[in-house]
């Protein structure tokens, strides 16, 4: 048995040139009941208030696993 225990919203942003330039803003206490396409709707809107240009919505789960 699994238990999602956080949900946390990741936006990676195009900083520069190269594979290391990527800004990332992470977003706590999302409602892990939301669903991916709700999550990558508001990961979309967020992303539009930032000045760099959004290359990537994450979803990141904590899931406890029952021993």
């Amino acid at each position: 048995m699994t238990t999602t225990m956080v949900t946390k919203l990741q936006l990676q942003f195009k900083k520069g040139e190269g594979a290391h330039n990527v800004k990332v803003a992470n977003f706590s206490y999302v409602n892990e009941a939301a669903s991916d396409e709700d999550i990558k709707a508001v990961g979309d809107a967020l992303g539009k208030l930032y000045a760099y240009p959004l290359v990537g919505v994450v979803r990141n789960n904590a899931i406890a696993l029952a021993a």
